[in-house]
């Protein structure tokens, strides 16, 4: 029999009407990654019985723990995606759709399934919360995420929960796309990353009396939306908001074509309407040019936008 083979395989997901349980109907949307390490552990737990000999007892079964990680390209057709991040969605629109996403008070649970279809094998996970999810903006190339999911169950079959996904095509965003970085509600040109991290804190703590080593549930706990700005070292303006601790926004933008969201044209942002900067003096590594990097950390207050963050998303995607 061949060895599987990474390249043919292929991982749909589809979100569920109830935690842990199936979809009624299959409609499962296909994601173009670049890596993933989904898995079921469960631990051995030793006994601790003196019977008379220096021989082992029999351990017994711990709980089981469902989580993995999804790396990918940011892309323009995750939208479902990026709704379990946060929770919340309303979409407008006709065609092009505007979905604009914001912090929910309950995070939607995911099928998520990998098969290994050269060897006819599928490894489905139910049950799954997205708990920690990071970007990489970069002034070149692709724009790398992560999701970080905990789930609940795990099923191994030779036959696929939906054979024929949706295939809504892979459409990504590269650093030449990012049409502006706003800092404080102004265009700035002299940023160089930005690495933004928004965290659930799911408790993944959640067993009960015989729910069979399984989660019970995923309960969401306090969103934490942090990250770090880098930029060159050209004044002490950025410095002086962290040092005073002057409340600031971050915006950015990512946009194919006019932005208007149909196809060739899909537009992507996430704004931070609220944050406070760190203090971290520059540091001197060396001859060249030097930089400012200031860690960052985002609140909700009183914006107009009610939210921590907002994405929007448009595309012509009609509901994510």
């Amino acid at each position: 029999m061949p060895q599987a083979i990474g390249a043919k395989a292929r991982i749909i997901y589809q979100e569920e009407t109830t935690f842990k349980e199936d979809p009624t109907t299959p409609n499962a949307k296909k994601l173009y990654f670049i890596s993933e390490d989904f898995k079921s552990s469960r631990n051995l737990i030793d006994s601790s019985v003196i019977r008379g000999t220096r021989d082992a007892s029999k351990p017994a079964l711990g709980n089981k723990a469902v989580e993995g990680t999804i790396r990918t390209e940011l892309q323009a057709y995750i939208g479902t995606l990026l709704k379990g991040v946060l929770g919340s969605v309303e979409t407008t629109g006709t065609g092009p759709y505007t979905h604009v996403i914001k912090v929910g008070n309950v995070l939607p649970s995911f099928l998520i399934e990998k098969g290994f279809t050269d060897l006819g094998q599928y490894f489905k996970y139910n049950g799954c919360k997205i708990n920690r999810f990071t970007l990489a903006v970069r002034p070149e190339g692709f724009q790398e995420v992560t999701f970080d999911f905990l789930g609940a169950k795990e099923t191994i079959s030779d036959t696929s929960f939906d054979s024929d996904p949706v295939d809504l095509g892979k459409t990504s965003f590269t650093g030449f796309d990012i049409a502006e970085i706003q800092e404080g509600g102004t265009t700035i040109a002299v940023v160089t990353e930005v690495d933004l991290t928004i965290e659930n804190n799911l408790d993944g703590s959640v067993y009960v009396i015989g729910g069979g080593g399984e989660r019970y549930s995923l309960p969401e706990g306090l969103v934490k939306v942090s990250g770090t700005i880098k930029a060159l070292f050209d004044s002490m303006t950025l410095l002086n908001k962290a040092i005073t601790s002057t409340e600031s926004s971050l915006k950015i933008v990512y946009k194919l074509g006019d932005g208007t969201g149909s196809e060739g044209n899909e537009y992507l942002e996430f704004f931070i309407p609220e944050l406070l900067y760190s203090p971290v003096a520059p540091v001197i590594s060396g001859p060249g040019g030097l930089f400012v990097e200031l860690p960052f950390t985002a609140y909700y207050s009183d914006s107009a936008q009610g939210s921590s963050i907002v994405i929007t998303l448009k595309n012509m995607e009609a509901s994510l």
